[in-house]
């Protein structure tokens, strides 16, 4: 993920790489960005323009900052059997070591790879893909709930 950035001195001016993986963090990247440059010169924004992929700042000091990224396509379904359901969830690293599995494993593949069924010990408890909110009936009663 790169960005170019224009205006803010010869020394960060051209082709910035954070490796910021997704939208929201390259959001957070620019305010972060856009903040700072106000604050080291007292500057204000005068207008924000932009779209997919791209944003335009233009600051009260004549300044014009434009910030650049690409959007890249993920296949989230299943490596293995090329299932498209792609509930996610985290098991322990014991379990996904045990399986010897490589890349994104619906949990059907996974069970196939240990050779047996998923129970809730299984799963890494309190974490945001574990919480059942968003999984089909059967993934939820291997985690418990």
């Amino acid at each position: 993920m790169g960005a170019s950035v224009s205006g803010l001195s010869e020394a960060e001016d051209g082709e910035w790489d954070s490796g910021v993986p997704e939208l929201s963090e390259v959001e957070l990247e620019i305010e972060n960005a856009v903040r700072e440059y106000g604050d080291e010169t007292g500057s204000f924004l005068t207008r924000v323009s932009g779209s997919h992929g791209w944003r335009v700042f233009e600051w009260s000091d004549g300044a014009v900052h434009r910030y650049e990224w690409t959007h890249h396509l993920l296949d989230l379904r299943c490596a293995h059997c090329k299932s498209p359901n792609n509930d996610l969830y985290m098991v322990t690293d014991e379990v996904w070591e045990s399986s010897d599995l490589d890349g994104w494993a619906c949990f059907r593949c996974l069970e196939k790879a240990i050779g047996r069924r998923l129970w809730p010990d299984d799963f890494k408890p309190g974490l945001p893909a574990n919480d059942g909110d968003h999984h089909e009936p059967e993934l939820r009663s291997r985690m418990g709930l």
